[in-house]
């Protein structure tokens, strides 16, 4: 299964193309320093390719602080799988028209051969042209060495290795499925990629745990924090989650309510799934809010290693609402994820089980219109509008309409969905509160 994605960023493609130009035009010049022939004159040359060097150097810097600063360094981490796989494919089997051993996917976008490739060429060809370049460039710096000789064989030798790679790299570009779409891809930044149905769902959970407004935690078996999100760290008024990571939960209780909180922890260590409970926290200002809590046991093999769960602001609702909240006893959050034309991407199984829907592909690719009331849809479609255009909708009530029929009664999150600026669609969770009447308020 296929589809059209946006993998490659501005930076990332500006950054590809100007490198390799940069590469070339040295490559040029530098067979002219080294007198293999005459174009521009040997002082024109030797000119226009330290210029040349130091705006690579300069591109580098920034292309370092780029891939740090947006985690995209992760994709040239090098690994030993299916490495000898990929080397017999491009060796015997493209020739005999052997399946390729790796897929593109959004999150993997080089095979294990590439990634060693581009890891050599980042840890050792680089380096040794940028520090051979500069001695080159500026001789007093190594005075006490016996000869300029070395450092010219080193730096011609580096030419010859990036030679190498620019010409195993186009020849490769060649090799895939599509080559003019590879091609076109590092020009537009969009490309059809593989999907793994698995693994797109797992990283469309943890995007929207890490931008939802409901704040996610993970503590270990002793229950000190091993993880927590942005929005966690908003509610408990925390600026910095170091300042969090691997101290105690009773950091987050005042002695009054860390009883309740550490009885709800042992019993997830014995395997009980709490959910939608209202408990007070202390903030790290020492002042106090409310919210919502929801915790699971997780599991490794059959031994239970933590808990993790959410928890639901409501500090600022007013008395009504909060009532409401305090009656919720199903906050086993339904995630859902929905295009900008309004056609269900994701949703997970407590959603699924939230609409009475039995099967993930009896509502994937349905616009949202299936799933709620005909009389609550301009609602919904007000709400779709306003997150569409950048807004963030929290403790929404709102009705659905269930597979077999009936209705049901939720609290709704939305978020936009970004890539890059441009709010390509919106996603949230929703809290089951079917059960509640009015007679149900907590007075």
């Amino acid at each position: 299964m296929k589809k059209r994605a946006y993998i490659y960023k501005r930076f990332e493609r500006f950054w590809h193309w100007m490198q390799a130009l940069l590469i070339m035009f040295l490559t040029v010049t530098g067979f002219e320093i080294h007198s293999s022939y005459e174009f521009l004159g040997y002082e024109q040359a030797v000119r226009l390719h330290n210029i040349a060097a130091l705006a690579l150097l300069a591109l580098i810097v920034f292309s370092i602080f780029w891939h740090f600063s947006v985690g995209a360094w992760r994709q040239y981490l090098p690994s030993t799988k299916l490495v000898k796989d990929q080397f017999r494919y491009y060796v015997t089997g493209i020739f005999q028209g052997a399946p390729h051993p790796t897929k593109k996917t959004v999150y993997n976008k080089f095979n294990p051969l590439q990634r060693l490739t581009y890891f050599g060429l980042t840890v050792m060809i680089i380096p040794l042209m940028v520090v051979t370049g500069l001695l080159y460039m500026f001789p007093e710096a190594y005075q006490h060495l016996s000869s300029v000789k070395i450092v010219a064989i080193l730096h011609t030798l580096g030419a010859f290795m990036l030679m190498a790679f620019l010409i195993a790299h186009i020849y490769l570009l060649t090799t895939s499925e599509e080559p003019v779409a590879a091609l076109g891809a590092m020009i537009s930044g969009w490309e059809e990629v593989n999907i793994d149905p698995l693994e797109e769902h797992q990283k469309h959970m943890q995007t929207a745990v890490e931008k939802s407004i409901a704040g996610y935690y993970r503590l270990d078996k002793f229950g000190k924090f091993v993880d927590v999100n942005d929005a966690w760290l908003r509610m408990y008024k925390c600026m910095n989650r170091e300042n969090i990571i691997g101290k105690h939960m009773s950091v987050t209780r005042d002695e009054k309510n860390y009883k309740h909180l550490a009885d709800v922890f042992n019993r997830c260590m014995s395997g009980e799934t709490v959910i939608g409970i209202p408990v007070i926290r202390k903030c790290k200002d020492d002042s106090v809010g409310k919210h919502i809590l929801s915790m699971n046991p997780i599991y490794e093999g059959t031994q239970i290693i933590g808990v993790e769960g959410f928890i639901i602001d409501i500090t600022a609702i007013d008395d009504l609402q909060r009532q409401m909240y305090h009656t919720v006893r199903n906050s086993n959050a339904g995630y859902y994820r929905l295009n900008k034309k309004g056609y269900y991407e994701d949703v997970n199984d407590a959603w699924l089980e939230m609409y009475k829907c039995d099967n993930r592909n009896n509502i994937i690719g349905k616009h949202y219109s299936v799933a709620h009331p005909e009389s609550d849809l301009k609602q919904f479609d007000e709400i779709v509008s306003e997150v569409l255009n950048g807004a963030t909708i929290t403790s929404q009530v709102a009705r659905r309409q269930c597979k077999d029929g009936t209705l049901g009664k939720h609290i709704l999150s939305a978020n936009p969905v970004y890539i890059g600026t441009e709010i390509i669609g919106l996603e949230g969770f929703i809290l089951d509160i079917t059960h509640l009447d009015d007679d149900d308020l907590i007075k």
